[in-house]
């Protein structure tokens, strides 16, 4: 999917730069996360020169990514941002000299991003905090996780979570989604509660999977939020508008003349806590007080 948005039009009209964006699919995180970028773009750029975006949305696969990292290589852009790994890294194999700026980028420091010509951002959530609330709430004998052995950064976080679940004695139920027939695993995965990792296959078929989980009364958790309220339980989130933001800052620099290489990437810790009470009170549920204390956000 490609379409085109003019940020600005005021000042120099002669003076045009031109970003390519690419999302890892067309998942809302990444939706909240570019319109903070645009938002802050056009605050910083306020009576300046004319920047063109070129958005991008390819289906959550290695072609469309590839491909839309050369579409925007061959539009000769100066600037590229990139939200989440498999887009990023798409970007990366091209070995372009177009600068990079990435957001949305699962523990930054596990990833191949560093060099002369890309900055970015991107997060870290503990993981062991959602074991630790499922516990709270229900016996856990069985984890099922949900992730896509496609994307680099849901096998991390599978891997992750896996370890953290076998240390505690809890059994793990992989549930690896490549095509949306896989989602049946869903239905013979006989766990007693489920986490999804940050895979956009996975968010592009949020709607589907708590579809089959609901009848059988299995609890959600995500990393991603649920701005659709689908009837994920819980969800561990970092703010995607402050990574938008900061990757806006970041391309206004480069755009002015500033070197990638010399601007800091920045990994955000900070997580808001959401806990969807409606869907509680549909499995029967009941969230003790000390946690409810804890969320930044209860979904009454």
């Amino acid at each position: 999917m490609l379409t085109v948005l003019c940020v600005l039009a005021a000042g120099d009209l002669h003076a045009q730069k031109r970003i390519g964006v690419i999302m890892t699919g067309d998942v809302p995180y990444y939706g909240a996360m570019h319109e903070a970028f645009v938002s802050e773009l056009n605050r910083r750029y306020a009576g300046g020169e004319k920047i063109e975006i070129i958005l991008q949305k390819p289906f959550p696969d290695s072609i469309s990514w590839s491909n839309a990292a050369r579409k925007l290589i061959a539009f000769d852009v100066d600037l590229i941002v990139a939200y989440g790994s498999p887009a990023i890294q798409a970007v990366i194999h091209e070995k372009s000299r177009i600068p990079l700026v990435y957001a949305g980028l699962y523990e930054p420091d596990h990833e191949e991003v560093a060099g002369k010509y890309a900055t970015g951002c991107g997060f870290k959530v503990p993981l062991t905090s959602i074991i630790r609330y499922f516990k709270q709430l229900k016996p856990l004998t069985t984890l099922g996780i949900v992730y896509s052995s496609i994307e680099e950064d849901s096998v991390r976080q599978y891997e992750a979570m896996k370890d953290v679940a076998e240390q505690q004695g809890i059994r793990v139920a992989k549930i690896d989604i490549r095509v949306h027939a896989d989602l049946e695993q869903l239905k013979t995965a006989k766990a007693d509660a489920i986490f999804i990792t940050g895979s956009s296959l996975a968010h592009l078929w949020l709607a589907d999977i708590m579809t089959i989980l609901r009848k059988p009364q299995v609890p959600v958790a995500d990393i991603f939020p649920d701005d659709a309220e689908a009837g994920v339980l819980m969800t561990l989130s970092q703010p995607p508008h402050i990574q938008g933001e900061m990757a806006a800052g970041m391309a206004a620099k480069i755009l002015r003349g500033e070197k990638p290489a010399k601007i800091l990437a920045c990994t955000f810790r900070d997580t808001e806590l959401v806990f969807n009470l409606v869907e509680a009170r549909h499995m029967g549920i009941d969230f003790p007080i000390h946690l409810l204390i804890e969320a930044t956000r209860v979904i009454e």
